[in-house]
């Protein structure tokens, strides 16, 4: 066991590490100020990060008013490891290898049905990730985690899915049949939890830190007009900076307050009338008005100051935006103006594979995960990882 001594260095060097990965560019002084610690240990820290490669100095800021020397500014080294980023869909995957800055460097997109395979999720997952390893070649040296995205109720602290209906899963233990099984770190996460994650990730060092993100999904295929109604629609919360699980990790799991079993999707539409909603400018209308009064609620409950949405609903941003804003203004029953901004995804159709490599960043440079720094220069990339698995489940952070 760690001593006190050794746990405090831990978490510093974690706090210092997302600090700068959270606000590029900060000087040590900067950096000191802003987590409440003495300019020594973050010198130290800092020098100690620099030497193992995880930090770089980049610039010189302005000299103060005092004048004196310039001070050093720092930011991640991106060079120093990579993340992937997966999306599992009931008939292709998507997956993007991003850096440590976030930036994409490759992307892939696929059609992979698993009932193609003809074996079990855990076989068909692990094939697909063993191909991309491979497509990597030396690039998969970096890799420090992979993050999956797929529907359902998936709790990423335990990394377990309690059930995904779109992969046909039912309380499958994703650490023990996927991450204890490959050479890095894999993390699944709901879709809409991770196209959340990336809004937050990408947007870092920005000040949008309370929103919603809602993906609406428009289903075309056969299968996905039998499970869905052709409509999936999942919700991530975010309170202030980080992702809000919920007491069971449910968080974000939606059906429409106006759902009366009329159809085997999540609103008051049949599936029939579901069906017709991408071609049908009235019952299109109906469905969006239907999603804006529950969003509307929730935006002004919760006091949420950014509305995110993404998803295959995209192309009809323009009719959604003003039902949106009607709605949220009528839900609010004061004379002040509603301050909540309207956003739609960044990313596009690749909301989910790209938040998914934001959570793998995330939590990578969480508060309480350090698997980076000279552990990895003394003892090896396995220890590292073995580290990293570890303090996803809920152990002590690896000791230096």
């Amino acid at each position: 066991m760690a001593t006190a001594g050794k746990r405090n260095r831990i978490m510093n060097r974690s706090r210092v590490l997302r600090a700068i990965w959270r606000t590029p560019l900060l000087s040590r002084v900067d950096t000191a100020a802003l987590l409440g610690l003495d300019k020594s240990t973050v010198s130290s820290v800092v020098n100690e990060l620099v030497e193992t490669g995880i930090i770089e100095e980049v610039a010189q800021g302005d000299a103060s008013r005092q004048g004196g020397r310039r001070p050093v500014l720092l930011r991640i080294n991106p060079r120093h490891g990579s993340v992937l980023g997966m999306e599992l869909q009931p008939g292709f995957y998507r997956a993007a290898h991003c850096d440590l800055l976030g930036r994409v460097l490759r992307t892939w997109t696929e059609d992979r049905r698993r009932e193609d395979e003809g074996r079990g999720f855990t076989t068909f997952l692990l094939t697909i990730i063993e191909e991309l390893l491979v497509d990597l070649g030396d690039d998969r040296r970096s890799l420090l985690g992979i993050g999956v995205a797929m529907g359902g109720l998936v709790n990423s602290i335990r990394n377990e899915v309690a059930g995904s209906i779109p992969m046909k899963l039912k309380q499958y233990d994703f650490q023990r049949e996927v991450s204890d099984r490959t050479d890095v770190p894999v993390v699944a996460e709901n879709d809409a939890n991770a196209a959340a994650w990336g809004e937050l990730t990408f947007h870092r060092s920005t000040d949008i830190h309370d929103f919603l993100y809602v993906l609406v999904q428009m289903r075309s295929s056969d299968a996905g007009r039998h499970l869905y109604g052709g409509i999936g629609v999942g919700i991530g919360v975010v309170i202030n900076g980080t992702l809000y699980p919920g007491a069971n990790f449910t968080a974000g799991e939606f059906r429409s307050a106006f759902y009366n079993h009329q159809g085997s999707g999540q609103f008051s539409l049949t599936d029939e009338e579901a069906a017709r909603v991408a071609v049908d400018a009235t019952m299109r209308e109906r469905f969006f008005r239907e999603l804006a009064r529950n969003i509307a609620v929730v935006i002004n409950v919760m006091n949420l100051d950014h509305l995110f949405i993404g998803g295959d609903i995209l192309q009809y941003r323009h009719e959604l935006e003003t039902i949106l804003q009607e709605e949220i203004e009528r839900n609010w029953p004061y004379e002040t103006p509603v301050r909540c901004e309207i956003c739609f995804s960044t990313f596009g159709e690749n909301a989910v594979v790209y938040g998914a490599a934001g959570m793998m960043l995330d939590r990578l440079f969480s508060d309480q995960i350090f698997p980076l720094g000279d552990i990895r220069n003394r003892h090896g990339r396995d220890e590292v990882l073995s580290g990293f698995n570890e303090a996803i489940m809920g152990a002590s952070s690896p000791g230096d």
